[in-house]
């Protein structure tokens, strides 16, 4: 500040390296609780993508529905597995899939992609992260439907395990919230990583038992022990299976909580000033 500016009565903002990282954390508050905002964004974004369709978001999930009859009728088919039994499993793995999947893909271009809100609209940045998200939670509940069909079809009884649902979905929401929003970070940075990432997840799809079980395999490969999307899928797949997830997922899932936010939030506090430009 200088002292004609002083003199003036200007108001002046002081930026210092200090108030950067608590910059960071407000913004990310700031935006949480701006969800009239980020919500009717979502929302305006799955009217605008389905606009003058008559099924609207519904065909995500019969184009889901489809594919997972598909594999349901071919896995059990091929591994003489009840249907009754495979069906479900392959169902509710490809629906939590989707909706992981989805938010790192779109998290790593939530940031870019809305480059001219972030340069010219005076939001919190930390805005457009949560967009994408409720996006695709939006889309999750269409596809939920799937499920739904599949418990009256099957007549699949539930018992009091199916209330683990809703701690199994927190976490994986958390796990799912770190992993898409350092995605969008480095993405930001490194335009590579988008390309990466998307292939990374491809690879990732055939080692992790989304359609396939890990019980047909005498012992745990490490590929499926160490691998976090398997845990993530356990402790929300298994309630909605009338089951237990393994306690060993619950746990890996908590630690992979901690670690991940603090990282996520150790990242965003650094990048956090820098978005703007990337951009």
């Amino acid at each position: 500040m200088t002292s004609a500016d002083s003199d003036l009565g200007k108001p002046v903002v002081r930026i210092t390296a200090e108030a950067v990282p608590q910059q960071a954390m407000a913004d990310l508050m700031d935006g949480a609780q701006r969800y009239p905002l980020w919500g009717h964004l979502a929302y305006h974004d799955i009217r605008q993508r389905f606009r003058r369709s008559i099924l609207g978001p519904f065909w995500l999930t019969l184009t889901m529905g489809i594919m997972i009859g598909a594999m349901g009728l071919v896995f059990s088919t091929l591994f003489k597995q009840d249907i009754g039994q495979t069906l479900p499993y392959i169902a509710i793995g490809i629906i939590f899939w989707g909706l992981l999947t989805n938010c790192i893909n779109e998290g790593a271009q939530a940031f870019i992609s809305a480059e001219s809100f972030i340069r010219n609209v005076p939001v919190p940045v930390s805005v457009h992260f949560y967009r994408m998200m409720a996006r695709n939670v939006f889309i999750w509940l269409f596809n939920m439907a799937i499920y739904i069909c599949i418990i009256a079809v099957f007549r699949i009884s539930l018992d009091w395990s199916v209330i683990l649902f809703l701690p199994g979905f927190t976490l994986f929401l958390i796990n799912t919230a770190w992993i898409a929003l350092a995605s969008a970070i480095l993405s930001t940075r490194y335009r590579d990583m988008p390309q990466v990432i998307t292939n990374v997840i491809q690879v990732v799809f055939f080692v992790t038992p989304v359609f396939w079980s890990p019980s047909v395999m005498s012992h745990r490969p490490a590929f499926v022990a160490l691998n976090p999307f398997y845990h993530m899928l356990a402790i929300v797949r298994e309630p909605l299976l009338g089951a237990q997830a393994p306690m060993q997922s619950w746990l890996f899932c908590i630690g992979l909580a901690i670690v991940g936010l603090t990282f996520t939030i150790w990242l965003y506090r650094r990048a956090h000033a820098r978005i703007s430009y990337w951009v």
